[in-house]
């Protein structure tokens, strides 16, 4: 991590030290009092830390998170901007990034950044982004970084701050010193006329450009002249003002920032912001302990300070240190920022950046006091009203600094449930139940071996007790209620005389102290009931599966609400009313809300408006309503909600078009428009689109829906979607304006609608030219006519001959079948034969033994030229691979014994595609039988190499080579041998190439088209 002076150079560098001078007189006593002034600060930080980690616990507050997991570049923040689109600029010590809500989009040196070091981030007027860096000032606009040369005198140019005036100039403080940019250039402007450290600037509501001068006061640019108008004299003459805050309200008031505390400018005066208190006054604890480094006013015109430990909140005459103890960070706070939709921003040095939430709720769990005993099963008030919390490890005390032990519920443990009576006391469900009237605790009587589950008080002061062993009533001493024995889990008293029972299947009435045994409500009967309440005169009950149910006990009508209607889950464990009449709903995945629309006399379930909204299981009966809070106890601790939430200005999202992509055969192009390309002019084919957009609302980015339309397609917006990308995939000629809206999640529209332009022209055929043409080729469709008869009818001369030649398939393989059944077998008898004979002639009689010899070796010749006939035959050897692989069959059978080697260079498996005709095949191989036959009969040859080649796609050439003594091609092409091979090869459209010297052996090669007549797969 980047050491903490980094992140606060503007303290850093309030007292200027002027490049290429030595450390001299005045310049040597700043240099060591700056030096000085930060060992003080550090010291202070150290000190504040040490003391803060004694703080007693409080409640969590409600922050959204952004950090480095998220997607932020680098989680040392320095500064926060906001664009016109409302998309968030983070500066960052690792470079700069834009947030929308779900994407970051970074700029950094890898992006043409001089230096990752952003000390600040501002956004101007036209769209521009003004980065300032460790390395000087840069811009960015349209995509692309300029950065801006450094003057010659200042070679670490730390850009601490970029405004903008009322005349639309920009200007900067760099290495404190004032400059204004001027085209590409930086000009340096001097406001005294001497020596001057600049500290601070900002413009006031009037546009206005202010400037802090350190030790001399605050001026403001009149014009072109500089005035001052707010001079620091005597004990703030040393203040090093920081930052510069004009109040929105008061035009006549401006807060200024100090290393040590706030300070309000009015009237020509300055005084301490708030109490003295802010300031180092003897005898009195500061309240800011340390370091100041960043400050804004919210919405509500309340002051934040970010300090070295965390963030302070002053309203109403009071404050709140924000902390990691309630929710916040401890570490140092670098800025402060309220952006155009109210949301409150904190940058932190070392944990990214926080969104303050507001204070519609704050959380207790193990790291603000319940450490112990997490999980909250009841909640009560005692005599002195403060709220006391039932756990498994007893009762806590909220004492208003964090909740401690009651002391005297030391032998109460693993408590169920809470319940305060009228009188004040307290009454406790654990093992056993209890009574606490404000000094002790004592057990009632009788209850020692039961599990107490709930209390209620009737009219005349009664207590009722339900247990895991049914229903009891005390008045001094326990009465158990005969009738029902059942786990009870809640009660509800009704009228004078009558208690209701939640069971565990369903609901029990109890009328003058006894159980009712025909009552029964039909639709509740299977279910385990956890919570009653009476609101409005309507009955409530809390379910394990099936919702809330409403019951109208004058009408009997039993409404049923559950997670259709909006309840995050049909587990329901607790129920209590607020002030308003609204009900608060604890269940088993979070909290919700309904309201009584009391002239239909049903209930809304309301949508919750909370960031971060929490998905927590309640615990049953654990809900209570006090002072404008909602307390209710879950599983991982105690929330509560503030039923009066300061209201916030109507907020809603800021549409715009991401981006517009095309597709062509279903392929996106390359080429991607943004929403700034609108009024596109596209051809006919490029009438797919895909429109994406992104409502910027920055408040909940997941809760934002849309509608859309297409101007020229529809007339009407679609209905709320969650989806920000629609589909055009087949748009007729024509103008179009895409529109789109963006809905906030109560259903209030964006500000604004974002529009997209863009126009699809006709294809040709539909133009005026083309009409023309139209009536050419009418007369020539006669032609066009005749033409598709003719390919017709070839097609089905085609089909025809298709057909034939399965059929001559078919035929040739059922002749090789036959031919080799019959006449195979029959060779094969004769030459079986022939052998029996041959060893029954005497020997004595060779001329009869010749001509015995005679008939088997015509046989087996006869044989052995069936089966060129029956390969031929055979439809499976209708291909290139399995003629090469046969003919290489052949060579290795007929050099076998001849002392001679025959080889193959390898046949590719590609050639099974390559079809032959068995005309093909039967020349192929007799071509190279042929060839062979001559190289073992007049060659002389030790090796003999068959080689398969295709040099293009069209053509095929096998060649045959021998090492032997070679021949007179002259002479051997008188042969007949040649002659029938050349024969042959004419026969399937080949060529016969021959190369042949003497004693340099001979190369033979077959090249033929493989053509329509020879189709290729």
């Amino acid at each position: 991590m980047i050491i903490f002076i980094l992140n606060n150079f503007t303290l850093l560098h309030c007292c200027r030290v002027i490049p290429g001078k030595f450390l001299t007189g005045t310049y040597l006593d700043r240099f060591y009092n700056s030096v000085k002034y930060w060992l003080i600060i550090l010291a202070t930080i150290t000190c504040t830390m040490s003391i803060s980690c004694t703080q007693a616990y409080a409640q969590k507050y409600n922050f959204t998170h952004y950090d480095i997991e998220d997607g932020l570049i680098q989680s040392q923040v320095t500064m926060l901007s906001q664009d016109s689109a409302h998309r968030l600029w983070i500066g960052t010590l690792g470079g700069a990034c834009r947030f929308d809500g779900k994407d970051y989009f970074t700029i950094s040196k890898a992006t043409g950044l001089v230096n990752n070091f952003v000390y600040t981030v501002f956004n101007d007027k036209s769209g521009t982004v003004w980065l300032g860096t460790h390395r000087g000032l840069a811009s960015f606009k349209n995509n692309k970084v300029y950065n801006y040369a450094i003057p010659p005198d200042f070679r670490n140019a730390w850009v601490t701050q970029v405004v903008q005036d009322g005349h639309g100039v920009i200007w900067v403080v760099m290495d404190r010193r004032l400059f204004r940019v001027n085209g590409k250039k930086l000009e340096s402007v001097n406001i005294t006329g001497s020596d001057e450290s600049i500290t601070a600037i900002n413009v006031n509501s009037s546009g206005t450009l202010c400037a802090a001068v350190f030790k001399r006061g605050i001026y403001a640019l009149n014009n072109t002249k500089w005035v001052s108008f707010l001079p620091v004299t005597g004990n703030y003459a040393s203040i090093q003002i920081t930052r510069i805050l004009f109040d929105r309200k008061d035009k006549h008031k401006a807060y200024l920032l100090a290393p040590r505390g706030v300070f309000v400018a009015k009237d020509g005066l300055i005084t301490p912001f708030a109490t003295s208190k802010i300031m180092d006054v003897p005898g009195e604890k500061p309240i800011l302990e340390t370091v100041c480094l960043s400050m804004e006013q919210d919405a509500d015109n309340n002051i934040w300070v970010g300090t070295g430990m965390g963030a302070y909140y002053f309203k109403n005459g009071g404050y709140t240190h924000f902390t990691s103890k309630n929710g916040f960070t401890d570490n140092p706070v670098t800025d402060i920022y309220k952006d155009a939709d109210n949301n409150l921003w904190l940058a932190s040095s070392g944990s990214g950046i926080f969104k303050y939430e507001g204070d519609a709720y704050v959380t207790y769990d193990a790291t603000n006091g319940l450490k112990n005993s997490q999980v909250v099963m009841g909640i009560a008030r005692d005599k002195e009203d403060n709220i006391v919390l039932g756990t498994e490890a007893g009762l806590l005390k909220n004492t208003g600094n964090g909740f401690i032990k009651l002391s005297a519920s030391q032998d109460v443990g693993r408590v169920q449930n809470l319940f305060t009576d009228s009188k004040g006391n307290l009454w406790i469900g654990a093992v056993g139940g209890w009574k606490y009237d404000g000094s002790k605790i004592t057990m009632i009587p009788g209850t020692e071996r039961r599990t107490v589950l709930n209390f209620a008080e009737d009219s005349k002061g009664l207590i009722w007790i339900g247990t895991d062993m049914g229903c009891y009533y005390y008045d001094d001493s326990l009465h158990y209620v005969e009738g029902n024995n059942t786990f009870t889990s809640c009660l509800l008293t009704i009228g004078k005389d009558s208690v209701l029972t939640g069971l565990t299947e369903g609901v029990g009435l109890i009328v003058n102290k006894k159980y009712v045994p025909g009552f029964k409500l039909p639709a509740l009967a299977n279910s385990a009931i956890y919570c009653i309440i009476q609101s409005n005169g309507l009955i409530l009950f809390g379910t394990d599966d099936k919702g809330v149910f409403v019951w109208d006990g004058k009408s009997k009508i039993l409404k049923n609400y559950t997670d259709k209607n909006g309840l995050k889950s049909n587990s329901i464990y607790g129920l209590t009313v607020d002030d308003k009449g609204i009900i608060w709903v604890g269940t088993g995945k979070g909290v919700n809300r309904m309201a009584l629309n009391r002239q239909t006399m049903t209930y809304t379930v309301l949508q919750n408006q909370y960031a971060n909204d929490l998905v927590v299981e309640s615990n049953q009966n654990a809900a209570l309503y006090q002072n404008n809070r909602v307390f209710i106890g879950t599983a991982k601790g105690l929330t509560v909600y503030n039923t009066h939430p300061a209201e916030t200005a109507e907020v809603t999202p800021y549409v715009m078009v991401q981006q517009v992509k095309l597709f062509e055969n279903g392929k996106a192009k390359t080429g991607v428009f943004t929403g700034a390309d609108t009024g596109l002019t596209l051809n006919a084919d490029q009438n797919h689109l895909s429109i994406s957009f992104l409502g910027v609302y920055l408040k909940d980015p997941q809760s934002v829906s849309y509608q859309y339309k297409l101007t020229g397609l529809e007339d009407k917006f679609s209905q709320p979607v969650k989806t920000n990308t629609v589909d055009y995939p087949s748009l007729p000629p024509g103008k179009y304006t895409f529109e789109v809206r963006a809905l906030s999640p109560d259903g209030k529209l964006s500000a604004n609608t974002a529009k997209f332009s863009f126009e699809i022209v006709p294809p040709f055929y539909k133009t005026t030219w083309f009409t023309i043409l139209a009536i050419v080729l009418f007369i020539l469709l006669i032609i066009a006519l005749q033409n598709l008869w003719h390919r017709n009818k070839k097609q089905r001369e085609l089909a025809i001959e298709t057909i034939k030649r399965e059929e001559k398939i078919k035929i040739r393989q059922q002749t090789a079948e036959d031919f080799h059944d019959d006449l195979g077998n029959k060779l094969t008898r004769i030459t079986v034969l022939s052998e029996m004979l041959n060893v029954k002639i005497a020997k004595d009689k060779p001329d009869q033994q010749k001509l015995v010899e005679q008939i088997k070796q015509n046989a087996v010749s006869l044989y052995n030229g069936t089966k060129d006939i029956l390969w031929a035959l055979d439809p499976k050897s209708d291909n290139l691979y399995e003629t090469l692989k046969y003919i290489e069959e052949l060579g290795i059978e007929q050099f076998r014994d001849m002392g001679i080697t025959f080889r193959n260079e390898g046949f590719s498996e590609d050639f099974k595609q390559i079809k032959l005709t068995m005309e093909y095949n039967r020349n192929i191989t007799m071509i190279f039988k042929e060839l062979m036959n001559n190289v073992l009969k007049h060659a002389d040859a030790k090796l003999v190499t068959l080689k398969a080649s295709r040099p293009n796609k069209a053509e095929m050439v096998i060649t045959l080579s021998d090492d032997g003594k070679g021949f007179d091609y002259g002479q051997a092409a008188k042969g007949h041998g040649l002659k029938n091979v050349k024969t042959r090869a004419a026969r399937i459209n080949g060529e016969l190439m021959v190369y042949s010297i003497g004693n340099g052996g001979t190369n033979i090669s077959l090249q033929f088209t493989i053509n329509s007549k020879i189709p290729s797969a």
